[in-house]
């Protein structure tokens, strides 16, 4: 059952898109100087599933994506549970991006997003608007998924 902590509206996350960010509590990264380590808690936060429709429906006509950020290293139930929301916004024409902090390629579960970033926070190697970083964000693409964090580097 996953939990949020907050959610807020950005234009930061996904080039050219306007983002509903939710942000998703128990992520096990623990990335070293972590941009949000409120996250870390399993404890903290409502249950998702009993506001996400709530949540979607105030923001609807101003958003055009729905980010669901800090997923760590998400259990198969929690997997299921993104999948779901995913497959919603996308029946509602809503793109959908997961920020993932892990290092990893995009594995099948996370192919029902149309936006996937991947990659551990290191602080040496900077955020994805660093030339630098290590992380990465892909876009749903015919071919698969395509690396579009250089439209981060303007």
């Amino acid at each position: 059952m996953l939990k949020y902590i907050e959610f807020c509206v950005s234009h930061m996350e996904v080039p050219g898109e306007s983002c509903l960010c939710i942000y998703i509590c128990g992520c096990t990264n623990r990335c070293r100087n972590c941009h949000y380590p409120e996250l870390q808690s399993a404890e903290a936060g409502e249950r998702l599933e009993k506001y996400f429709n709530d949540i979607v429906d105030l923001y609807r006509e101003q958003i055009s994506c729905v980010c669901f950020m800090g997923e760590g290293e998400c259990t198969q139930n929690n997997q299921k549970e993104l999948v779901s929301y995913a497959q919603k916004l996308n029946a509602e024409n809503i793109k959908s991006c997961l920020y993932s902090g892990r290092d990893c390629e995009v594995e099948d579960w996370m192919k029902v997003f149309d936006f996937i970033k991947l990659g551990s926070y290191k602080e040496e190697y900077g955020s994805l608007s660093e030339k630098t970083t290590n992380q990465r964000l892909f876009m749903k693409s015919a071919d698969g998924y395509e690396n579009i964090t250089y439209r981060f580097w303007v």
